[in-house]
């Protein structure tokens, strides 16, 4: 089976990030062609906040965070990665596909050939060997009538 491995996509490429900023640099330099990054909306690094307490079985569920742009961003970004893999892994498989089938068939075929060939073989021996020994019969009938 003949298979390219580099048509095959990865999901596990690396995506290149961009350079780390110092602390006291303001997030607002330009983005790095190829890599993902959008700017926080603020200028300065904040600290996490403390862990929440969990909450108590009767509480009710606190709603969903709102959509902010950024994380609206993430998802339009994963959603386009998304359809550009399927897209691409879609274009190869009916290539792949038909070698695998092309592959398989030759082996099946080969394997077929390889069974008729042993059948003929084993038919043609067996006529031969029939036509062989009647021939041998009367060429000795033959004989023995033209000995009296």
């Amino acid at each position: 089976m003949n298979h390219d491995d580099n048509s095959i996509p990865l999901l596990t490429e690396i995506i290149p990030l961009a350079p780390a900023a110092p602390a006291a640099q303001d997030y607002a330099a330009p983005m790095q062609p190829g890599a993902f990054h959008t700017q926080p909306a603020a200028t300065h690094y904040q600290a996490p906040a403390a862990a929440t307490p969990m909450m108590s079985p009767m509480a009710p569920p606190s709603p969903p965070p709102p959509v902010t742009p950024a994380a609206e961003q993430y998802r339009q970004w994963e959603q386009e990665i998304r359809e550009n893999v399927l897209q691409s892994l879609l274009e190869r498989v009916d290539t792949v596909l038909h070698q695998h089938l092309q592959d398989q068939m030759a082996l099946a075929l080969d394997h077929l050939s390889d069974i008729v060939m042993q059948r003929v073989r084993e038919g043609l021996r067996d006529a031969l060997a029939e036509t062989v020994e009647r021939a041998v019969a009367e060429e000795m009938a033959r004989f023995s009538s033209s000995k009296k």
